[in-house]
């Protein structure tokens, strides 16, 4: 046998070898993989209405923080809205608000889903 064919030979059986190699790995984790009648992860998806508040605050003895809870609500306007109580009084209805600067009726509306007046 000359050298050439020595070396193609080898090549060949080194290929071999690396493609029978590839194929019992492959075959060994296909029949040997799990079985799952569920699927392994479960992703859990709800669809949660806006929030309804059963024990709403009292929007006259409420604390900045508690008003920035309102959807909309950042903590500047919470202040303008706790200094407009502290200097006018505590409000009947919270569209008496409006007054307030930044203050319009969508904020309200959020405002109306928290507090209560009284």
């Amino acid at each position: 046998m000359t050298e050439k064919r020595k070396t193609w030979g080898f090549y060949l059986i080194l290929a071999i070898t690396a493609f029978l190699s590839i194929g019992v790995t492959w075959l060994v984790l296909f029949l040997t993989r799990p079985v799952l009648a569920e699927p392994a992860v479960t992703i859990w998806t709800q669809t949660v209405p806006q929030a309804q508040y059963q024990d709403k605050i009292n929007i006259n003895q409420a604390t900045i923080e508690e008003l920035t809870y309102a959807e909309g609500i950042g903590h500047s306007t919470a202040q303008k809205i706790f200094d407009f109580l502290r200097q006018n009084g505590p409000v009947s209805e919270i569209s008496e608000l409006n007054a307030v600067n930044g203050v319009g009726e969508k904020r309200i509306e959020a405002l109306e889903k928290i507090f209560y007046a009284g």
